[in-house]
């Protein structure tokens, strides 16, 4: 049951990551699948190794979720010079 309440909510953000023009709201879709897929991975494959490998890329999300934070505050005070 979780499985699958998790994969609609990967589907879901996957698509809106793809229909969205804005670039911070797309970084946060990505990110959202990017935490749902260790999830995923972690109840469906019930092994120790499973466990293993839902946590390494539970932590390679993290470090993308710190990333995408990083370039929203620096988006914030991003200069745009126009060729006009």
């Amino acid at each position: 049951m979780y499985i699958e309440i998790l994969g609609i909510i990967t589907i879901l953000m996957a698509l809106r990551a793809i229909i969205t023009q804005n670039r911070a709201e797309k970084l946060l879709y990505i990110n959202v699948i990017g935490f749902s897929v260790p999830a995923i991975i972690a109840l469906y494959i019930n092994t120790p190794f499973a466990l293993i490998v839902a946590a390494a890329f539970f932590i390679t999300s993290t470090v993308s979720a710190n990333a995408i934070a990083y370039t929203l505050d620096k988006l914030d005070n991003e200069i745009v010079l126009d060729g006009e």
